[in-house]
C-alpha cells in the first residue's frame, strides 16, 4: 500500500478560508484555531469543568449496551472503557447511515478522528477517544437508501434499497426486511466483477445484518467490522438513554426559542458580512427542534398558543410540549444546527472532524451554541481520500498514467485514445493500388505486341492485388477496433474509479469495489491522518498486489 499526500482546496469558499486563511474568519469560529495546541488545552479544561460525571456514567452505560448489540470489537470496547475515565475527552465525527457505509468519505471521517485523537492524546497527555456519531435520526431516505459501485463493464452502477420509507420517517425507527437485504446484496453480486475477495465482502455485509435491524443499526454493524482493529467508539443519538441526556438541550431550545432565532439571525448576517453564502437555507419558523411521532419527524414551529408540528398539525402550549418531553424525551430530535449542541452536551467533545459543508455551516450553528451558553468546539477538516485498487493500479501503469495527472477530472478517452486508423489506411491502400495500376498500365503499353492475352493477364493481376490489399485493410481495421475497444474499456474504468460521473470518488462510490479486491483486513492498513498543523490533506492510496 502506497500513500501520497498533498494539499488542495475543497471548493467550498468558507471551508477553504477556515483551512488556508483562518485569521480572516476566526470570529465566525469563536477564535477556535484548530492548528494551535493551546486551543485544545483551553478546550480540554473548559469541557472537564462543565461535563458532569453523572452524564459520563449514563453515556458509557448506554454505549456499552449499544456496542454489545452491534458486535463491537475488543479494541472498540477498550476505547469505550477509556471514555469512562474521569479526564477522558472525545474527538467526534459522524455521518448519515448510508447503504454499505455510504460514500467512501464516511471511512475518511472515521480515519481522521482516529488519527487526530491519537495525536491530541500524545500532546495533551490525557485519554482522547475517537467517537463516530451515527446520524440515525435523519429522515431523508433518498440520501441513504442507495450506493454506487463501478460495475463489471466499467460503468457507474447504482444499488438501490427497495424498502419504501414514508415521508418524515426516521431511519432509526424503520426495520428492514430480509428481502430488502437480499435484494441489495444480489444487485451488488451482479454488478461487481469477480475478484478475489468479493464473496468475503458480501458475506461480511450479509452477516452483519440481524432481523429487525434498521438501516442505521446495519450501518453500525458494518462499520464495526470495517474498523474492528481500531479503538473507535460508536454513538447513536436515538438510543433512549442518550435522548434522556439530550432532553435539557431540547427543552432549552423550546423555552428560549426567540433568543435562538435572534442569535441565528445574527449568525447568518455575520457570515454574509464576511462575504460568504450561508451553507444552510434559513428557516425562520423552525425552532431547531423536531417533534417525533410514530417514528416520524415534524418541525416544531412557534405559534400564537405555543408550538405546532409542521406537516402534522398537532399543536400545544409550551408547557404541554415540555411535559411530554419530561415523560418521554425520545419524542424530540434536533435539526442540523442544534445537533452539534446536543453533541457537546452529551459527549466530552474536544474537537469535531467534519467535511467541507460541515465546516461551513458551523458558523451558523454558532448562533444556537451562544443561545445555549456554549462556544463552538475546534473544527478539523477531515482527510480526503482516493482508493486505487489493484485492478486500476495495473491499468494506470499500462497506460503510463500517474495520479498527479489525475487530480482533476480528465477525459482520458479524448486525450489518450489512439486515432481512428480506417480513413488514413484506406487512403494509403488506395494510393498503393493506384501506383500498381499505373505500373501495370506501363507494362501493358510495353508488351501489348505479345498478344491480346497480355491485357487480360494484367487485369487479373490487378484484381488479385486489390483483393489482397482490401483484405489486409479489413484485417488491420478489425485489429485496431479490438484494441480500441479494450483501451476504451480500460481508460473508462480508470475514469469511473477516480471520478465516477465526474464527481470525486469519495463522494460517489461506496467502498465495495475496494473491499471486494483487497479484503476486510486492508481497512486496518488505511492511513489515519493525525496532523493538526496540516488539516484536510488529500490522500491517494494505491493498493497494488
Amino acid at each position: 500500500m502506497k500513500c501520497t499526500v498533498y494539499e488542495a482546496p475543497t471548493g467550498n469558499p468558507l471551508a477553504d478560508a477556515h483551512l488556508f486563511s483562518f485569521d480572516r474568519v476566526h470570529h465566525l469560529y469563536d477564535d477556535q484555531d484548530p492548528r494551535d495546541i493551546a486551543t485544545y488545552r483551553a478546550r480540554a479544561e473548559a469541557v472537564l469543568r462543565s461535563y458532569a460525571p453523572a452524564t459520563r456514567t449514563s453515556l458509557v452505560q448506554a454505549l456499552r449496551v449499544f456496542h454489545g448489540e452491534i458486535g463491537a470489537s475488543a479494541a472498540q470496547n477498550r476505547a469505550l472503557e477509556r471514555l469512562a475515565e474521569p479526564g477522558a475527552l472525545a474527538v467526534v465525527t459522524g455521518q448519515q447511515a448510508g447503504l454499505f457505509t455510504g460514500p467512501i468519505y464516511s471511512l475518511a471521517k472515521a480515519l481522521t478522528a482516529i488519527g487526530v485523537a491519537r495525536e491530541l492524546e500524545r500532546q495533551l497527555e490525557r485519554p482522547v477517544v475517537p467517537v463516530f456519531w451515527i446520524a440515525s435520526e435523519d429522515h431523508d431516505a433518498e440520501e441513504v437508501n442507495h450506493a454506487h459501485v463501478v460495475d463489471r463493464l466499467g460503468e457507474v452502477g447504482r444499488i438501490q434499497l427497495p424498502h419504501r420509507f414514508e415521508p418524515h420517517q426516521m431511519v432509526y425507527c424503520e426495520a428492514l426486511e430480509v428481502r430488502d437485504v437480499k435484494s441489495v446484496l444480489n444487485q451488488a453480486d451482479e454488478r461487481l466483477a469477480e475478484t478475489s475477495h468479493k464473496l468475503e465482502a458480501l458475506h461480511a455485509i450479509w452477516s452483519a445484518w440481524r432481523e429487525g435491524d434498521s438501516l442505521a443499526t446495519w450501518f453500525a454493524r458494518i462499520m464495526a467490522k470495517v474498523f474492528a482493529e481500531h479503538g473507535l467508539v460508536f454513538f447513536d443519538p436515538c438510543l433512549p438513554a442518550v435522548r434522556r441526556l439530550a432532553w435539557p438541550v431540547f427543552r432549552q431550545g423550546l423555552e428560549a426559542v426567540r433568543d435562538v432565532q435572534r442569535r441565528l439571525d445574527d449568525a447568518y448576517a455575520e457570515v454574509e458580512r464576511a462575504g460568504f453564502v450561508p451553507e444552510v437555507v434559513r428557516d425562520p419558523r423552525h425552532s431547531t427542534v423536531f417533534a417525533v411521532m410514530d417514528g416520524k419527524r415534524f418541525v416544531l414551529e412557534e405559534s400564537a398558543a405555543g408550538f405546532v408540528a409542521r406537516g402534522h398539525g398537532e399543536a400545544g402550549a409550551l408547557s404541554e410540549w415540555l411535559e411530554r418531553g419530561d415523560l418521554d424525551p425520545t419524542g424530540f430530535s434536533a435539526n442540523v444546527l442544534l445537533r452539534p449542541v446536543v453533541q457537546d452536551a452529551v459527549l466530552p467533545t474536544l474537537a469535531y472532524v467534519g467535511g467541507p459543508s460541515e465546516i461551513a455551516y458551523y458558523p451558523l450553528s454558532r448562533g444556537v451554541f451562544h443561545a445555549h451558553g456554549r462556544r463552538l468546539p475546534p473544527l478539523i477538516l477531515r482527510q480526503r481520500m482516493r482508493l486505487v485498487p489493484p485492478s486500476v493500479a495495473r491499468l494506470m501503469r499500462k497506460h503510463h498514467l500517474s495520479l498527479d495527472e489525475l487530480r482533476d477530472p480528465l477525459d482520458l478517452v479524448a486525450s489518450r485514445m489512439r486515432a481512428d486508423v480506417s480513413e488514413p489506411l484506406r487512403r494509403e491502400v488506395d494510393g498503393w493500388l493506384e501506383s500498381v495500376r499505373a505500373k501495370l498500365a506501363s507494362l501493358q503499353a510495353s508488351y501489348t505486341e505479345l498478344g491480346p492475352e497480355v491485357p487480360a493477364i494484367l487485369e487479373r493481376h490487378v484484381q488479385v492485388e486489390e483483393r489482397a490489399w482490401r483484405d489486409l485493410e479489413r484485417r488491420v481495421v478489425r485489429a485496431w477496433k479490438r484494441r480500441r475497444e479494450g483501451e476504451l474499456r480500460q481508460l473508462r474504468q480508470i475514469e469511473r474509479c477516480l471520478f465516477p460521473d465526474g464527481h470525486p470518488q469519495e463522494r460517489r462510490l461506496c467502498p465495495l469495489n475496494f473491499w471486494s479486491e483487497v479484503g476486510t483486513q486492508a481497512f486496518a492498513e488505511l492511513p489515519t491522518w493525525s496532523s493538526i498543523s496540516q488539516m484536510g490533506p488529500v490522500l491517494d492510496v494505491v493498493i497494488d498486489n
